[in-house]
């Protein structure tokens, strides 16, 4: 299941960011334009002052300093006041940059190559599994047809078939991540798709994210709260 969101991380600039961690009563706090609800997090981040981990839910406030422990290590917060914006942290100076709504999936039947090349594009969200609408007559899916992906793991290119039902294409992470038999975590990264007809043709390098479907709904739950206050135009900004 694939749909629109704008819930991935994104960013914006605002000078130091500092946190505090309060996880008791979070939805009964009423934010401030310098109070932030921790939307998401990915990788590690440490509250320096307390050495605890940043978690889903947490508040942040700006002014305290913060330990990214790798440099993907991430994290998207949102404000009533300010909208959503994610922090990141590059050779040790933090990041706070606006949040893009860059995530997206789409419907519709794909019908030729510039079709997959739209569709499959940028940062890609799937729900566990993602089945895409293709028109078989320009792709068939058989034995001797088919999509496949490629990406990175420990040094070595994967080369990932893809399943189909129908005229439908699946895109499951727990097939996607699995490496000669056995699961690999599942995780952020570039792949690229291919089609396997007469001739193989390149479609086009994407990111897909995988996220669990519970997850995601303590996330939105967790900015429709922090956005309680703003109007329906800015919800709907951010969704």
């Amino acid at each position: 299941m694939n749909f629109k969101a704008g819930i991935g991380i994104g960013l914006v600039a605002l000078a130091g960011i500092s946190v505090l961690s309060f996880r008791k009563n979070v939805s009964e706090i009423n934010l401030t334009s310098n109070e932030y609800k921790v939307l998401t997090v990915q990788g590690r981040i440490i509250f320096e002052q307390t050495g605890k981990d940043m978690e889903r839910g947490d508040l942040y406030v700006t002014g305290t300093p913060l330990n990214f422990t790798t440099t993907t290590s991430r994290a998207a917060i949102v404000n009533d006041l300010n909208g959503r914006y994610v922090l990141s942290s590059t050779k040790g100076k933090l990041k706070v940059l606006p949040a893009a709504n860059n995530v997206s999936s789409r419907s519709g039947a794909i019908l030729n190559v510039v079709d997959l090349k739209n569709h499959f594009a940028g940062r890609y969200l799937v729900l566990d599994v993602a089945k895409v609408p293709v028109g078989v007559e320009a792709f068939p899916m058989n034995e001797n047809n088919f999509f496949y992906l490629t990406y990175e793991h420990n040094g070595e290119q994967i080369p990932k078939k893809l399943s189909y039902e129908g005229e439908n294409l699946i895109l499951d992470r727990n097939e996607i991540f699995k490496v000669d038999g056995n699961p690999i975590p599942i995780e952020e990264k570039e792949m690229t798709l291919y089609y396997k007809g007469d001739k193989t043709y390149k479609i086009n390098t994407f990111t897909p994210v995988f996220t669990d479907e519970t997850i995601l709904k303590e996330e939105v739950s967790i900015l429709l709260d922090a956005l309680k206050t703003a109007d329906t135009a800015k919800k709907k900004q951010v969704k």
